[in-house]
């Protein structure tokens, strides 16, 4: 509330951290997508990673989507895969660094577990311990390779009994390699739109309420549409409610599942030297002995979690232009004076702070200042 007029004032809800909200996925979405931002380096160029499955190895996945076994073993694989190609393209061992984050559908809502990799564009030399640059062009059927071997090696040791062998090794023959896309370019040093897309299914529902075209109660159809990969436009689909709401309810993963990891130099406990090697593969000789890195690490980790948070103002500012704590009346900031919970009542009140009372509904001034 205001408490220079008393005028103003404004309900702020408590989120409800459902991944299916579209309001608190979208808040947790931008959180997500800033968070990544200050994990990505200034200094090293990124190249952006997609790591597909074929069609017939998707229901192993579904069938074990509520165990992470195998998801775990799926991020290990995208792992390998980058440490195998990476040393292979540079023709030296390097000790390279990658974000990894899992995808469970496609455009269109069905399930399509993929993983998308922000690859770092190169690596430490293991035995000179100096920066190698990965190059823009190189033999791409190095990565399919790498990316095959690396997930079949997983795969067989999720199917320790050898289940389903025979079906993986007749799907293996028919392909040979599996595909995998990485993009020509290096990311962006403000890669907005990318991040933006990694964290679109990280928070919230895959499908925002503008992609749902029409609901008709009586047949009980959804109808709704998907940027295509393959026509490259706009497509509609049509199924029952029940279905749709299947397609969303795939994304949940067990409670507690990390859908964003960081691997190698990317780690967090690799901060510290990933910054001491890039600084002296760029000729700054100006650097701080580590005692006095260590010194300074808790300050600047207390730094980075203050520029990573983000409030509901910030939130309003960034969506609306707009503060929503200013009156709109005299324009003094508004206060926090009330924290009321439906089973708790007030948990907090600046009235019973300043005056011992408090009365009223959670919104309204208090009779007795009237």
């Amino acid at each position: 509330m205001c408490t220079s007029c008393g005028k103003d004032g404004k309900y702020v809800a408590f989120s409800c951290k459902s991944r299916l909200c579209l309001r608190c996925g979208r808040v947790s979405g931008e959180k997500f997508a800033k968070n990544l931002k200050s994990k990505l380096h200034p200094d090293i160029p990124y190249r952006h990673l997609v790591l597909t499955i074929p069609e017939q190895y998707r229901k192993y996945f579904y069938d074990s989507r509520l165990k992470s076994d195998l998801f775990n073993l799926f991020y290990q694989a995208g792992k390998e895969c980058v440490e195998d190609f990476v040393s292979k393209v540079l023709g030296v061992e390097v000790e390279s660094g990658c974000i990894i984050v899992l995808h469970t559908v496609g455009r269109n809502c069905r399930y399509n577990p993929h993983l998308h990799v922000l690859l770092m564009g190169g690596g430490v030399n293991v035995k000179t311990k100096e920066w190698v640059t990965l190059p823009m062009k190189f033999d791409y059927t190095i990565l399919h390779h790498s990316w095959t071997k690396a997930l079949m090696r997983n795969l067989y040791k999720w199917d320790a009994l050898g289940l389903y062998r025979e079906e993986m090794d007749e799907v293996l023959n028919k392909y040979k390699k599996f595909v995998c896309h990485i993009d020509d370019k290096e990311v962006p040093t403000k890669p907005d739109a990318l991040i933006s897309y990694l964290s679109r299914y990280i928070s919230k529902p895959h499908m925002s309420a503008s992609r749902i075209l029409k609901y008709d109660p009586m047949t009980g159809m959804v109808e709704f549409r998907y940027n295509s990969h393959k026509t490259k436009r706009y497509e509609r689909e049509k199924i029952t409610a029940i279905n749709f709401l299947g397609r969303l309810l795939q994304q949940i993963l067990p409670k507690g599942f990390q859908k964003t990891r960081y691997y190698g130099l990317q780690a967090a406990k690799n901060k510290k030297r990933l910054n001491m090697i890039v600084a002296k593969s760029l000729g700054n000789f100006g650097l701080e002995d580590l005692e006095e890195e260590k010194r300074r690490d808790s300050i600047e980790d207390d730094e980075a979690r203050a520029k990573t948070r983000i409030t509901y103002a910030d939130l309003c500012i960034l969506w609306w232009g707009k503060d929503p704590f200013s009156c709109s009346y005299c324009g003094h900031k508004m206060e926090l004076v009330r924290i009321w919970e439906r089973c708790k009542g007030f948990t907090y009140s600046l009235f019973i702070n300043v005056l011992g009372k408090d009365t009223g509904p959670p919104g309204a001034v208090p009779a007795f200042l009237h």
